[in-house]
């Protein structure tokens, strides 16, 4: 596998590092942007502590439990406005989950879009995946729209399967092949 770099039309997807602290502090303690993302609002000591976390992921995507938190550094200004994760959840079955957060002052860009297309693309391509999911918040009609733009089926929704920040959450999950991701 390539050292984890994509580049879009407008972002560099890379690792994240200790010097991305203010501007991931920017959209990780934000209540609206992790309003279904099961982290807690975070601190700098916190967002040290993630950032510290994401440097020990390998460039690998070979056995379950490894992850990938790549930064979106806009070309313009090499400011971080979102990450996407991705990780490794079945070897067994060549399924990787994904999911993505972005700072509220760039919602609606397009930036989502275009960076986890990109990282659809790079996951089917240099890895044998045979498919790649997203849980899904079924508050969250936004993101659920972004899978779909990702050519993502939804293909369940689990009624209240996940308790997060003191409630009881339906999820959907979704799915794309690798044919399909391929087309």
């Amino acid at each position: 596998m390539p050292a984890i770099s994509i580049d879009t039309p407008r972002l560099v997807m890379r690792r994240l590092t200790i010097w991305d602290t203010e501007d991931l502090l920017e959209y990780h303690s934000d209540p609206q942007v992790i309003k279904y993302i099961p982290w807690t609002q975070r601190s700098r000591t916190d967002v040290e502590q993630a950032l510290t976390h994401y440097e020990t992921a390998s460039d690998q995507f070979e056995k379950e439990g490894d992850f990938w938190v790549l930064g979106w550094a806009l070309k313009t200004t090499g400011k971080v406005v979102g990450q996407s994760n991705a990780s490794l959840i079945s070897k067994a079955n060549r399924t990787a989950d994904i999911g993505w957060a972005t700072n509220r002052q760039f919602w609606r860009q397009g930036l989502a879009l275009e960076a986890s297309s990109y990282l659809l693309k790079k996951l089917f391509q240099h890895t044998n995946l045979h498919r790649v999911v997203a849980n899904i918040d079924a508050r969250n009609p936004e993101s659920a729209a972004l899978a779909v733009k990702l050519g993502m089926r939804r293909e369940a929704q689990f009624r209240q399967s996940v308790f997060t920040k003191g409630e009881w959450c339906d999820m959907w999950q979704y799915a794309i092949l690798r044919d399909d991701a391929l087309k």
